[in-house]
């Protein structure tokens, strides 16, 4: 191993003593593309990037193309694969190593003479042909000219590259990160073999896989090495080894790319900071940025800045070039960074080995601590959520310590009161989670403190910090702290005070937070108990006092009562970044760092306080006030979002000559006497940037605009939520005025003048819409309806819906009309309380277009009232990516599938839930239907009154003349759980023609009709089977029936039920056996808990796993339960009514024993 880094490091130190040639490095073309890797290349997310690769490359307008990402993450292998279908659409494409080399190996492929090669030779002979050039591994910006490339139409350049090269232009980036979880594991199981088909070994295989970090160079490297070894020790020893990375074995090639990356980073800012980055970075968590700001402040690693909004401003450019060498990458949400695994390790090696740092997170067990030489020079200590016994009493001498941060799991850790002696040089203290009645006296020895966080904390004096005189930045948020004591006054030097979600905060000394006079950021949101008067009349915080900080550019505030609001206090101010809220009627948002300056007023007296705002919540009289003040200046130039509400003197919220041209979103909530959205005379596109509008209670709203406005406005709607209208919304979606070619979510509840909510025209325009939801119309009877003859075509609408849920819409009897209408992207469809739904695209016979309308309705009437059966879905509409099928509550529904359906249609769907359907005869009839759910793991059929069957049996035909079109086999053999309640009249759960070999959960409840629950040959197939429970069943005789021809034979059979570990029978009154017949014996190897109660027999575990069972009723325990409500709470958070018998178990190793009310039976397996 160490010859092969010491190759490799060969290989990469020529690069470092050449200039232009380095941006390439010597690798042959034989080995990069030669063959694309199959098993790489089979993975959605590298299949999905070719395809929106060889789209770029087909654009004429785009000419150059970047692919970067981190090192070992396959950018030359989805290079190899652009390559091969670039050569199958037939253009001239070749990969390129090296500058020097470059022109030579063009040449090479044009056929021209290597040695006589000029740069416009290549040119001229390939500008009038279709040419893709490849540059691989590109390391920083190159002159195309130089090489004799100027990328055109008909020549196309495709570079890849470690890092963000932005001065090479590309019209097109594309970033590719690493493999997901699922495709991690896949290519590690396909590299490693069946040995990880082992349980044992499976189990640690998929924790080595995780920890290769989706990195596909890692995941080869280490499962190919492992591939085969079949020695469980062989595989801890590897995972031990990932726990501590050392970054010798098996990840050299990561390793050594991530170091390059980092060596090529400026040294005074970049690499300090990604250093700080890999030691505060926990697990896969995301990194604040106000937090590292805090602690790059207190560093001192961001250089040239005199104010904290500068160094605000210079940290972000700094994350960015960090993002850009791919070195960090964007955050889960936004103002946060996060670091892939693999680059922390790294970045902890390195900044162990050169900065002589210790670090220690996220679970790991802190058993020794470093020797007293390593303590002496180290420069950080980290330890992050860690298991730490107790730390030192002897203080540790660290005498160039600057960086220390200790979370602990458990906030009963103790801080020795000398801990901090020994650390005078420490720069950053961090403690989070700890319960900390008094401050170790040791911390007033810390004269050079600069950050002081304490996170989540419960302090009950503080008084001791106002002695760290040099602290700058000061956080306490989320924790319990009462008071913030005077001597913080002292604090002369602070910049920022961090007081954010202190619940429990209700004094603030008056005069502290006058005394702050360099306070530059100010966080005090979550402090409501201000006053006013003098200062020697108050016994807490004045707003007033904010008028002394001179120096502030940030505040975040909330003032509840708008009449302690000093005169003119925001009207003068150098505010950049604020959250405001003045009124008590407004909620502190939840999300800490914002990249909007927000502003929540519900006032008595118009204020001047809109500047740079561009989030404005107005509640009460003096909303229309405040937007008319906005509207007649400038200052809603940079509102994004604006919320109005509870107010009857707006008649209208914008004036259309004044429009705000960046708005985003508008939301419009109790206007009681709102009469349209806009008045005046409409200028052209005011709303381009619009995407959410929300309208809520407004009643007398006549239209979006005021009469006599004759321009067309478009907009770039995402989002409009409409509710508790009456007949304006009409007006708002449907009169024209309005286009949303960008909409992606549409709600509308509670609309009861609406009938209908779309014409085909305006719904095929939308076609970005992903998500729509309509509920409470009263009166609505079609979604989307045809207007004039024209929009008989119904094809390409909806085209990327995913989400359509209908809910509470009494008079609905179709989503619309038409032959045929496929949704080709919905994933999710739900119909809930929609009792006159009895078809969902409904096609008239009649081909009078004219009198279309009138035609429609008369014949869905009569199609409604016939005593034929109709059905819910058949082959009008198509679902071809449908996965989760809802239907709630459709009284009248007697069929949900019709026996002809679209080929491509429920190929995908995975979840059915069937609930409240009062006329349904059975859930998939006829069989062909369930024969075509191959993918369909999750059905739940619940309080279906007539329900006789899940499946209808074989020959029952509805509708004799038509083909089936699913192909022959099982129904659902991939169903993994199947849930039955309340269906009264069911009479045959299971068939042998349904495959149940991967069921696991088998739960029934409440199905009085059942007699049996499944047969001998359907009973031998549930090897997979976990959990069963049957109960409330009062006609169950046995649970396994036999099928009657076992008992002519004379043989006797064995049931395993293999993977059963939980089985519970109760309330079963008349069962006489878990299978009555003699000839059959149970075996469940597997089991660990059985409980079996009020029912007639007995059952017990004998010494080799059998069921042993017999009618004898055993006395009556004297234990009495409570029988409760069942409640069975689902992923849509629907909850149903039951009964419930609350046990007691006890558990003794595997035996566990039950005890009931009537009729319990102890059962203990031994």
């Amino acid at each position: 191993m160490a010859m092969k880094s010491a190759k490799l490091a060969k290989r990469i130190e020529p690069h470092e003593k050449v200039e232009f040639s380095s941006v390439f490095h010597d690798v042959p073309q034989e080995e990069i593309f030669d063959t694309p890797s199959e098993d790489y290349m089979a993975f959605e997310s590298r299949i999905s990037k070719v395809k929106e690769i060889m789209e770029e490359l087909r654009n004429l307008d785009t000419n150059l193309i970047g692919v970067y990402g981190l090192g070992g993450v396959g950018k030359s292998t989805l290079a190899k694969e652009v390559y091969r279908q670039a050569r199958k659409e037939n253009i001239r494409s070749r990969s390129l190593k090296e500058t020097k080399k470059i022109q030579k190996k063009i040449a090479e492929k044009l056929g021209m003479d290597v040695e006589k090669t000029q740069d416009m030779h290549i040119w001229n002979r390939i500008k009038d042909k279709k040419s893709l050039i490849i540059l691989d591994d590109v390391w920083e910006a190159i002159d195309l000219e130089v090489l004799g490339l100027r990328p055109m139409a008909t020549c196309k350049i495709l570079f890849t590259s470690r890092v963000r090269v932005s001065k090479m232009r590309a019209q097109k980036e594309f970033w590719l990160d690493v493999l997901g979880e699922k495709e991690s594991w896949s290519l590690f199981e396909k590299m490693a073999g069946d040995v990880v088909k082992d349980d044992p070994i499976k189990e640690v295989a998929t924790q080595v896989a995780q920890k290769c970090g989706g990195l596909p160079v890692l995941v080869v490297t280490v499962a190919s090495t492992l591939r085969l070894n079949s020695s469980l020790e062989v595989w801890k020893d590897t995972l031990r080894r990932f726990k501590r990375f050392d970054g010798k074995e098996l990840t050299e090639k990561a390793c050594l790319a991530i170091e390059w990356s980092y060596n090529r980073l400026d040294a005074e800012e970049l690499q300090p900071l990604f250093l700080l980055c890999g030691i505060i970075a926990v697990g896969g968590r995301s990194i604040y940025l106000f937090y590292l700001l805090h602690c790059a402040m207190g560093l001192g690693l961001i250089k040239k800045v005199d104010t904290l909004e500068e160094a605000r401003n210079a940290l972000h450019l700094l994350a960015k070039k960090l993002k850009d060498s791919c070195l960090l990458l964007d955050g889960n949400e936004d103002g946060t960074v996060r670091m892939h695994e693999l680059v922390r390790d790294v970045a902890i090696l390195i900044a162990s080995k050169d900065k002589h740092a210790f670090s220690r997170a996220y679970g790991e067990e802190v058993r020794e601590w470093p020797n007293r030489d390593f303590l002496e020079k180290c420069y950080a200590i980290s330890l992050n959520s860690c298991k730490i016994p107790r730390l030192p009493e002897v203080p540790w001498v660290c005498l160039e310590l600057k960086f220390f941060c200790l979370e602990s799991s458990d906030n009963s850790l103790e801080i020795p009161s000398n801990f901090f002696e020994e650390m005078k040089e420490l720069k950053v203290l961090d403690v989070t989670g700890l319960r900390i009645p008094s401050l170790p006296p040791s911390l007033q020895s810390l004269t050079n403190l600069q950050t002081l966080c304490l996170y989540q904390c419960e302090l009950r004096d503080i008084a001791l910090v106002g002695r760290l005189t040099n602290l700058k930045i000061l956080s306490l948020v989320h924790s319990q702290v009462k008071e913030l004591p005077k001597e913080i006054g002292q604090l002369t030097r602070l910049q920022l005070l961090d007081l954010s979600y202190c619940s429990v905060l209700v004094k603030i000394s008056p005069g502290i937070i006058s005394s702050l006079t360099s306070l530059e950021d100010l966080r005090i949101g979550s402090f409501k108990e201000w006053e006013g008067g003098l200062i020697d009349e108050r016994s807490n915080a004045s707003v007033s006092e904010l008028e002394q900080l001179h120096q502030l550019t940030a505040l975040h505030i909330h003032i509840p009562d708008a009449k302690l609001l000093p005169a003119n206090m925001f009207s003068d101010t150098k505010l950049e970044r604020y959250t405001i809220l003045i009124g008590d009627c407004w909620q502190y948002p939840d999300n800490y760092e914002t990249s909007s300056n927000i502003l929540k007023l519900k006032l008595t007296r118009t204020i001047n306080s809109t500047k740079r705002c561009e989030d404005l919540d107005l509640d009460g009289m003096e909303a229309e006030n405040i937007i008319a003040y906005i509207s007649a200046s400038d200052k809603g130039k940079q509102l994004k979002k604006l919320h109005v509400q509870n107010s009857d003197e707006v008649t209208a919220v914008i004036n259309s000559s004044h429009a705000f041209p960046n708005l985003e979103s508008l939301s419009l909530d109790n206007l009681v006497n709102l009469e349209t959205v806009c008045c005046g005379q409409l200028i052209a596109q005011p709303f381009q940037k619009l995407r959410s509008l929300t309208l809520r209670n407004l009643p007398k709203l006549i239209g979006f605009s005021s009469k006599g406005s004759s321009a067309v406005v478009s907009t770039e709607v995402e989002e409009i939520i409409l509710e508790n209208e009456i007949g304006g919304p009409t007006k708002v979606i449907m009169n024209g005025e309005v286009m949303m070619p960008n909409l992606t979510r549409l709600i509308v509840h509670g609309c009861s003048g609406l009938r209908f909510l779309f014409s085909f025209s305006m719904a095929r325009s939308l076609v970005e819409l992903t998500h729509l939801e309509i509920a409470s119309c009263q009166i609505m009877e079609e979604i989307v309806t045809k207007i004039v003859s024209s929009e008989e075509n119904t094809d390409n609408i909806f085209r990327k819906l995913k989400h359509l849920q209908l809910q509470h819409l009494p008079s609905l009897t179709r989503f619309c009309s038409g032959s045929y209408v496929e949704f080709p992207s919905l994933e999710l469809l739900h119909l809930e309380d929609c009792s006159e739904l009895g078809v969902f695209i409904f096609h008239s016979k009649s081909e009078n277009v004219t009198a279309g309308k009138q035609t429609e309705e008369r014949d869905m009437k009569n199609y409604i009232e016939t005593d034929v059966p109709y059905f819910l879905l058949d082959e009008k509409v198509g679902f071809p990516s449908l996965e989760r099928l809802r239907i709630y509550d459709m009284h009248k529904l007697r069929t949900i599938w019709h026996r002809q359906l679209g080929i491509d249609s429920f190929r995908k769907l995975k979840i059915v839930h069937v609930r409240r359907c009062d006329s349904l005869i059975n859930i998939f009839a006829p069989t062909s239907v369930a024969k075509g759910l191959q993918q369909l793991s999750e059905l739940y059929v619940q309080n279906c009154g007539i329900l006789e069957e899940i499946v209808a049996k074989e020959g029952v035909e509805t509708t004799p003349t038509e083909e089936f079109v699913f192909p022959k086999g099982n129904p659902f053999p991939n169903l993994e759980n199947l849930k039955v309640y309340r269906c009264a009249r069911l009479k045959n759960l299971t068939s042998s023609a349904i495959s149940f070999g991967n069921l696991t959960t088998l739960d029934i409840w409440g199905c009085g009709g059942l007699k049996y629950l499944t047969t001998y040959s359907v009973a031998k197939r549930l090897q997979q089977l976990k959990n069963l429970e049957v109960e409330y069943c009062e006609s169950m005789i046995e649970i396994v029936a036999s099928n009657g021809d076992e008992q002519d034979s004379g043989n006797y059979y064995e049931i395993a039920f293999s993977s059963l570990q939980h089985l519970k029978l109760y309330d079963l009154p008349i069962l006489r056996g878990f299978c009555s017949s003699e000839i059959f014996t149970i075996r469940v190897p597997s089991l660990n808990s059985l409980i079996v109660e009020k029912c007639l027999i007995e059952l017990k575990i004998s010494p080799d796993k059998s069921l042993i069972q017999s009618s004898s009723r055993p006395e009556r325990q004297q234990i009495t339960e409570e029988v409760e409500e069942k409640e069975v709470e689902e992923e849509d958070g629907y909850k149903t009514g039951g009964k419930q018998l609350i046990a007691h178990t006890i558990a003794f190793g595997k035996c566990t024993k039950s005890l009931g009310n009537a009729y319990s039976v102890i059962c203990a397996i031994q």
